[in-house]
């Protein structure tokens, strides 16, 4: 009899091992290393120079099948500062999540539905010509916060992230957009309410276009402060000129961040590899009652 038992505890046992056998991917390890030797003339002021690392960062990402019908999701990234001035990590785009037919839900820190819908219109991202500089307060990566995602419906998906206040009496918030994708035009709308603060509202409207080797971009932002309302805009443009160097231009005028403000940057790109490029660029900022300047800087970029 108790030959008989242990014979039935050892075959139910190996039979559900065998059951539960999950297959976990193997994470991907990925990151980017940014940096730049720049040089700025202060207007009416002094010139200095500085070494940037322009948001380098470091992550680790990967997805697990829960069933049939559900992906499970995941990611964790850091910025890191090559140049040795900040902090060693500081934390960026983190959060689980899962997949499906359904779309995409997840939970956790990174860009609001408005800030990712600028998709690739800033060609001078990370840099001092990046429109967070001088044409938006709202370029934003936001704590406590869960996203749904629509599916793809014909090019157009629809995103809501609800940004919790996280303590008694303070407000939620909320941003919003509605993206369609084409071919080789991308558009898009966006909504912030209370993300900057509360009564602050934001919209944005984005579009962009590609074709042989140009990319054309516009965005422009009204943001109502309690009442209080500035806008601003800006355009773009790059081209391939050969198959390793490509041309870029920007240009922005806003209101938002500070009162009549004009940017102008220009630069040039060579590919190194299929993840490496150097670089070079300069801008020119005039902002009325605040000291402008130019800033001429090139680097190196590596991805992995």
């Amino acid at each position: 009899m108790k030959k008989t038992a242990l014979f039935v505890a050892m075959a139910s046992a190996a039979t559900f091992a065998q059951a539960e056998t999950v297959e976990i991917k193997v994470p991907t390890f990925y990151g980017k290393f940014n940096v730049s030797q720049e040089f700025e003339q202060i207007e009416n002021g002094e010139s200095f120079s500085e070494l940037n690392s322009n948001a380098s960062r470091l992550g680790l990402k990967g997805d697990m099948a829960i069933n049939d019908d559900i992906t499970a999701i995941y990611q964790a990234e850091y910025q890191i500062d090559v140049d040795g001035d900040g902090q060693a990590f500081k934390m960026r785009n983190t959060f689980v999540g899962a997949k499906g037919d359904f779309g995409k839900v997840q939970a956790g820190f990174f860009d609001t539905a408005l800030k990712a819908s600028q998709n690739k219109v800033d060609v001078f991202g990370d840099l001092e010509g990046d429109i967070k500089n001088y044409v938006t307060n709202s370029e934003s990566r936001v704590t406590d916060v869960v996203r749904y995602q629509s599916p793809s419906l014909s090019g157009l998906v629809l995103t809501f992230d609800h940004i919790n206040g996280d303590a008694e009496g303070a407000a939620n918030a909320q941003s919003m957009s509605a993206a369609f994708t084409q071919d080789q035009v991308y558009v898009a709308a966006a909504y912030d309410i209370d993300v900057e603060g509360t009564g602050v509202d934001v919209v944005r409207v984005v579009g962009q276009f590609n074709l042989d080797g140009v990319q054309l971009g516009a965005l422009w932002e009204s943001e109502d402060d309690n009442g209080t309302s500035a806008d601003g805009f800006m355009v773009s443009a790059q081209t391939k000129v050969s198959s390793n160097v490509t041309l870029k231009g920007q240009f922005a005028a806003s209101d938002i961040v500070f009162e009549n403000t004009t940017q102008i940057t220009l630069g040039a790109d060579y590919k190194l590899a299929k993840k490496a490029k150097a670089f070079v660029y300069a801008t020119d900022v005039d902002v009325d009652g605040v000291a402008g300047g130019q800033k001429f800087g090139a680097g190196v970029e590596y991805k992995f």
